[in-house]
C-alpha cells in the first residue's frame, strides 16, 4: 500500500474525480450536513474551477457537473467548466478549515476494448503516481447483467482469477507504465457484450486503508466526452466567450477627445487569453468611431465630433475570434449628483506620501485611493503622468482597489469629476513595509605583492539588518578587457580586509565584494584592480611555533644560498597587509643534495624580538642584496 498526501480525505469523506466528463463526487462529510463548501480545481497555483456546495444527508454529499447536481461556477463567478486533466488538483474547504483533496490520476485506457474469441482486453497508460496494486479497470454495461450477474466486470493485478459470480476470470498487469486488463468469458456473448460498451475506466487511488476503502479516487472513463453536464451550466475553456469588465469614459473640455479606460478582463483560467480590446463610441444615428487595442492595453482615446453631444460607448474583449459582450459602465468613487460647479475634486492617499523622491519612499502593504462622489480616481505605477491635458494619461489606470506595494513604487494619481473637474495630481513613493536595506561595502582599494593581493574596503552603513560577513569575488582581466571569475574564489571574512593569495605572478586581477546579510547579501562593491608583479623566488614556510623567548620559523626557497640573500617575516597589520616586520633577517643555507635551493631556519630567543603574545599569521620575504623583494610565501599560522 502507498504512502498518501496528508489531504487525502479519510473514510466516508472522500473526493471522487471523474476528469473525462469534468466532473466531481462529493462522499460522506455528513458531519456537516447544511453546511456548504467551495471544491476548487487548480493546475499548479492557478485555479482553473470552482464551485460551491450544500451538503445533504446521505453517502453523496453533493457532485458537481451531474444531473442533479451544481454546475461549475456556482457560487463563486468562475463561469468556466474547467477541463480536469492528469496531475490537476481538486480539493474541498469549509468554513470551519475542514479540507481535503484529490491529485486526478495519470492513468487511463489509450483504446476502446478490443474482442479476441471470448477474451476482451483493455490496455493503457499511467505514471508514478499510480501504485499498481491501488488500481482497477472496470467495463460497465447493464447489459452483462443477465450473461455474469452483475452490470460490470472487473480486473485487478494478483493474476488471472475467476469473477465471484462466475462467468469470467480476469487480471490486470502494469509494468514500465503501461496495462493491459485481460477478461476471459465463458460465453461469446458476453465478450461481444462487453467490448461493444465502449467506455473502459481506469480507477486508481491514492489511498487504500485496512477496510479497503479507496480514498483519493479518480474514475478515468475512455470513450466520454467533457463539457458542462446538464444544461445551464456554464461552457468549457474552449467554449466560453471573452470576459467583461468595467470601463469609464472622460471627454475633453474642448469636446474632441474621450478617453475610455477599463479594468484588464479577468481571463478565467484555462480559457483561451484576451488578444485584442475593441472600442468604439457610436452616434444615434449608428455610425461610429473605433479602435482596436492590445491585449496588454488599459485604455484608447477616441477622436470625437465636438458637435455631437453624446456618444455611446462600448467596450469589449476579444479572444482571437471571439468578441465579449460589453462591458458595464464603472460606478463612480461614491454617490451623488454631478456637480454643478466648477470646483476640482478632492484626492485623498492613504498613506499619505511625505514625499516625491524614492529617498523619502513611505513604507506601506498596500495604498488606498479615493475621492467624492461623482468621480473616477485614476493612477500610475510606472512613473508616468496620471494626466496628461484635461485626459487620464496614456498608462492610467481606473482606481478599483487597494496597490498592493511589493517593491519601491512611485505612484501618480489624480480625481477626475464627471463635469471634468480634476484634481491636483499626487505623486508618492512607497516601499514594502519591513523591506530589507542591504547596502554594499564601499571604498574597496586593492594593494598587488608578489603571489597575492592585499584588499581592504569600508563597511556599509545604514542597512537594516547587521552584516554577517564579507563575500570577496576575484577575477582575471584579460589584454582585451574580458573578466573571468577564478574557479575558486576566497573564503568568508568577517574582517574589512582580506589578502588574497595564490596568485599568478604579472597578472591584472579584478576585485568585488558583498556584505553578507545572513542568507541575503547586498549588490557588489564597486571594482577595484591591481597587477601582480613578476616574482622570481618561491618561498615556503615548513613549520612555526611561537613561544615567549624562544620562536622558531623554518622554510625553504628555490634560490640559491647567496650570502647577501636574506629572509625577513612580517606579521598581519590592522589594515590586512602584512607590512609590519615581525623577525629577521635571517641567512639562507644551501639545501642539501639532491635537493636544489636554500633553506632557512630563524630562531629568535628574545622577548624582544618574539613579543610577548603570538602574532598569528605571518609571512617570510626574500630579498636580495640590494633589497629588492625576490619572493614571499603564503600566510601561516604560528602555532603556541
Amino acid at each position: 500500500m502507498g504512502v498518501a498526501q496528508a489531504a487525502v480525505p479519510t473514510y466516508p469523506d472522500n473526493v471522487v474525480v471523474f476528469p473525462d466528463r469534468d466532473f466531481v463526487t462529493i462522499e460522506g462529510y455528513q458531519d456537516h450536513i447544511g453546511e456548504t463548501a467551495t471544491v476548487t480545481v487548480t493546475r499548479g497555483s492557478q485555479v482553473i474551477g470552482s464551485a460551491v456546495g450544500t451538503v445533504a444527508e446521505g453517502d453523496v454529499a453533493f457532485e458537481i457537473n451531474h444531473p442533479g447536481g451544481v454546475c461549475w461556477g456556482a457560487g463563486t463567478g468562475l463561469n468556466v467548466t474547467p477541463d480536469i486533466q492528469k496531475g490537476d488538483k481538486v480539493s474541498i474547504t469549509f468554513s470551519d478549515g475542514a479540507s481535503g483533496d484529490t491529485i486526478t490520476s495519470t492513468g487511463s485506457a489509450a483504446a476502446h476494448a478490443a474482442l479476441s474469441g471470448n477474451t476482451v482486453t483493455v490496455t493503457g497508460t499511467y505514471g508514478p503516481d499510480v501504485i499498481a496494486g491501488q488500481a482497477e479497470v472496470r467495463i460497465v454495461n447493464p447489459d452483462l447483467t443477465a450473461l455474469v450477474g452483475k452490470r460490470d466486470v472487473r480486473a485487478v493485478t494478483g493474476g488471472l482469477a475467476p469473477a465471484p459470480k462466475g462467468g469470467y476470470s480476469s487480471n490486470l498487469e502494469m509494468a514500465d507504465g503501461r496495462f493491459t486488463a485481460t477478461f476471459d468469458f465463458d460465453t461469446l456473448k458476453a465478450a461481444q457484450t462487453a467490448a461493444a460498451t465502449q467506455v473502459e475506466r481506469f480507477m486508481s487511488w491514492q489511498v487504500e486503508d485496512a477496510d479497503a476503502n479507496r480514498q483519493g479516487l479518480t474514475i478515468s472513463e475512455f470513450g466520454e466526452f467533457g463539457g458542462p453536464g446538464m444544461g445551464g451550466c456554464p461552457a468549457g475553456p474552449a467554449d466560453s466567450a471573452p470576459p467583461k469588465a468595467s470601463y469609464t469614459v472622460t471627454r475633453s473640455a474642448d469636446k474632441t477627445k474621450l478617453a475610455v479606460k477599463w479594468t484588464p478582463a479577468d481571463t478565467p483560467a484555462g480559457t483561451p487569453a484576451i488578444t485584442n480590446y475593441n472600442v468604439a463610441a457610436l452616434k444615434a444615428d449608428g455610425t461610429f468611431v473605433g479602435s482596436r487595442v492590445g491585449a496588454s492595453a488599459t485604455g484608447a482615446t477616441l477622436a470625437v465630433d465636438p458637435a455631437v453631444a453624446d456618444y455611446t460607448v462600448e467596450v469589449r474583449s476579444v479572444a482571437g475570434a471571439k468578441m465579449g459582450d460589453p462591458f458595464e459602465p464603472a460606478p463612480t468613487a461614491g454617490t451623488g449628483e454631478l456637480p454643478a460647479d466648477q470646483t476640482a475634486p478632492n484626492l485623498t492617499i492613504n498613506p499619505a506620501a511625505s514625499g516625491n523622491t524614492a529617498e523619502t519612499a513611505v513604507e506601506a502593504t498596500s495604498v488606498t485611493l479615493g475621492s467624492e462622489s461623482a468621480a473616477d480616481v485614476y493612477f500610475t505605477t510606472d512613473g508616468s503622468e496620471a494626466v496628461l491635458g484635461d485626459l487620464p494619461g496614456d498608462t492610467a489606470q481606473l482606481y478599483r482597489s487597494p496597490i498592493a506595494i511589493t517593491a519601491l513604487t512611485e505612484i501618480h494619481a489624480v480625481a477626475i469629476d464627471r463635469a471634468g473637474n480634476i484634481s491636483k495630481q499626487a505623486i508618492g513613493f512607497y516601499k514594502p513595509a519591513g523591506a530589507q536595506v542591504l547596502n554594499a561595502p564601499t571604498g574597496l582599494a586593492a594593494t598587488a605583492g608578489i603571489g597575492q593581493v592585499a584588499l581592504k574596503w569600508v563597511a556599509p552603513s545604514g542597512s537594516s539588518t547587521p552584516v554577517t560577513g564579507y563575500q570577496v569575488e576575484a577575477s582575471t582581466v584579460a589584454a582585451d578587457g574580458t573578466i573571468t571569475p577564478l574557479a575558486t574564489q576566497p573564503v568568508v571574512t568577517t574582517d574589512t580586509n582580506q589578502i588574497v593569495t595564490g596568485l599568478a605572478s604579472d597578472t591584472k586581477y579584478s576585485f568585488t565584494v558583498k556584505a553578507l546579510y545572513g542568507a541575503s547579501s547586498s549588490a557588489p562593491s564597486g571594482a577595484a584592480t591591481a597587477t601582480t608583479p613578476v616574482a622570481s623566488a618561491k618561498v615556503t614556510i615548513s613549520s612555526g611555533r611561537w613561544k615567549n623567548a624562544d620562536t622558531r620559523i623554518q622554510g625553504t626557497t628555490d634560490q640559491p644560498a647567496l650570502t647577501s640573500s636574506v629572509v625577513r617575516f612580517y606579521r598581519k597589520s590592522a589594515d590586512g597587509t602584512f607590512s609590519t616586520q615581525y623577525a629577521g633577517p635571517t641567512a639562507l643555507v644551501a639545501a642539501v643534495a639532491p635537493a636544489t635551493g636554500s633553506t632557512f631556519d630563524g630562531r629568535f630567543r628574545t622577548t624582544a624580538l618574539t613579543g610577548t603574545t603570538n602574532p598569528g599569521q605571518i609571512v617570510a620575504k626574500l630579498f636580495d642584496g640590494s633589497g629588492k623583494e625576490l619572493g614571499v610565501s603564503a600566510p601561516f599560522a604560528l602555532t603556541g
